[in-house]
């Protein structure tokens, strides 16, 4: 795994902030959350898999899911965790 990449909300409230995590996991396919900031994503991921399901029911999407991992900045550069 490469590790989550995180992107907290642009939203200027400070009480209620988001992140989008995207993670790939060990078998290639993409996990994507919305969660309160700096919480974790068990049990609230969607999964996309890169082979059958949504590769063949939303082409592209895996793609575009990839896309904006990649597009996303480690957690070291953005976060400083």
């Amino acid at each position: 795994m490469n590790g989550d990449r995180r992107y907290v909300t642009d939203d200027r409230d400070e009480q209620h902030r988001n992140e989008l995590v995207i993670d790939q996991g060990g078998n290639g396919d993409w996990y994507v959350s919305v969660v309160s900031e700096g919480e974790g994503t068990i049990g609230r991921a969607v999964r996309i898999c890169t082979s059958g399901g949504a590769s063949s029911r939303c082409p592209g999407l895996t793609k575009a899911i990839a896309d904006a991992y990649r597009a996303m900045m480690p957690n070291v550069e953005v976060t400083g965790r």
